[in-house]
């Protein structure tokens, strides 16, 4: 692995050791998630085969029965491949015309650059991980998962579209609406979620999304959908 591959994989260790295995070892963690602000944004996203996504959304489930929290459904588990601008920073003329921009750019560029990669690339999952306000499914990512999110960024600046790398290959399982609540009530309901499989598992798609995200949920829109 090239040092730049090992330089993100090394920033994700430690995201992973200061974001939520510190905090996952102090007894007095306390669960702080709230309402989300409104946000909204362009994502790169990768999709994974029913049988992952099936055993994450019953895992979010089992979240939000216990605490208050943002779940997560098979429509909306994902490992974000590239971040795009945040639309709600633009004007609705602006949003519109950078989603037509960026829809182009990933019919003719992205796409096809994707789907002669994606092949190649290798998530292994390894353990559950929360904090005060996110329960992830933590991963280990090959070298062809940074390449190609190099390659889809590099590809769309050449086009004019801002994109930025992700810090991980995690997938977001439940986001914590609770306010001051002991995380003693998450330790166990973790300790008792189905381990994450085994072998890893190559991707079995790649989408260009709209995200929202605000009180209500996420959510995402699809290209065909971006006029909602």
């Amino acid at each position: 692995m090239s040092s730049k591959m090992d330089a993100y994989t090394e920033k994700q260790r430690g995201i992973y050791y200061n974001a939520f295995r510190q905090p996952m070892a102090q007894p007095e963690l306390q669960l702080t998630g709230a309402n989300p602000p409104a946000d909204s944004g362009l994502l790169l996203i990768l999709r994974y085969p029913d049988s992952l996504t099936r055993l994450l959304s019953q895992a979010s489930a089992n979240i939000g029965q216990i605490i208050p929290a943002m779940s997560y459904g098979a429509d909306t588990l994902h490992t974000t491949l590239a971040t795009g601008s945040k639309l709600t920073q633009r004007t609705e003329n602006e949003a519109n015309a950078l989603e037509i921009q960026a829809n182009q750019w990933f019919m003719n560029q992205g796409q096809p650059l994707a789907q002669t990669r994606l092949a190649n690339v290798c998530i292994g999952f390894t353990d559950w991980l929360y904090n005060s306000n996110t329960l992830i499914a933590a991963s280990k990512a090959n070298a062809g998962f940074w390449q190609l999110a190099e390659a889809l960024v590099e590809s769309a600046q050449q086009a004019g579209i801002e994109l930025s790398m992700p810090w991980g290959s995690h997938i977001t399982v439940s986001r914590f609406l609770a306010e001051q609540q002991s995380a003693d009530i998450i330790r166990h309901t973790v300790s008792e979620l189905p381990p994450l499989p085994w072998e890893p598992i190559t991707p079995c798609g790649i989408e260009l999304v709209r995200f929202q995200c605000d009180a209500d949920g996420f959510h995402f829109f699809r290209r065909e959908d971006w006029s909602c």
